[in-house]
């Protein structure tokens, strides 16, 4: 069985026991941006032609050694988008499970600025893994980013949902 095909589960925490829980398990923490430009729409990437199976996903990736979520998700979001972004809201951390593998991430949102283009590609500035990768970035309908099935992409949508929400003064 490959790791796609093994179900992912978890849970969500706060933020202060997901970090406590990631070094006390010493498993791999995780930051995910949800950019948004307007309230309905969120920045979607998809991978060079050859990588179909990654599917749209969000910027993403890991912490570096001693660096706090908040300063990793605005580095992951300009390696990977090319958007030098700051004031990162903190929307929700998982403990994530697969197999044998166990993760913590940290979901965040962040706002781009006004003339941020409809859609661009940029080349991934650094990474284990991207590095030199040409992203295809666009803003989605937030409403339905059809980001990539049971990997945790999606999970805190409704967070954000919320939170966007509470920043318009609509009831939540």
């Amino acid at each position: 069985m490959t790791p796609a095909q093994i179900q992912q589960t978890g849970y969500e925490l706060p933020l202060t026991e997901a970090r406590t829980l990631a070094a006390r398990l010493g498993c791999r923490e995780k930051v995910l941006a949800y950019i948004t430009r307007r309230p309905d729409e969120l920045l979607v990437f998809e991978h060079e032609s050859g990588f179909v199976d990654a599917g749209i996903q969000v910027p993403a990736g890991g912490l570096e050694p001693g660096e706090t979520p908040e300063v990793a998700v605005l580095r992951e979001t300009l390696e990977e988008s090319g958007l030098g972004l700051s004031a990162p809201a903190h929307l929700a951390s998982f403990h994530w499970t697969r197999g044998e593998r166990s993760q913590v991430w940290h979901y965040y949102r962040l706002t781009a600025p006004p003339g941020t283009p409809e859609a661009w590609t940029h080349r991934v500035t650094d990474g284990e893994r991207d590095r030199d990768m040409l992203f295809h970035l666009r803003f989605a309908p937030l409403s339905h980013p059809d980001l990539i099935a049971g990997y945790g992409y999606d999970a805190a949508l409704p967070h954000l949902t919320r939170h966007l929400a509470a920043l318009q003064g609509a009831p939540a």
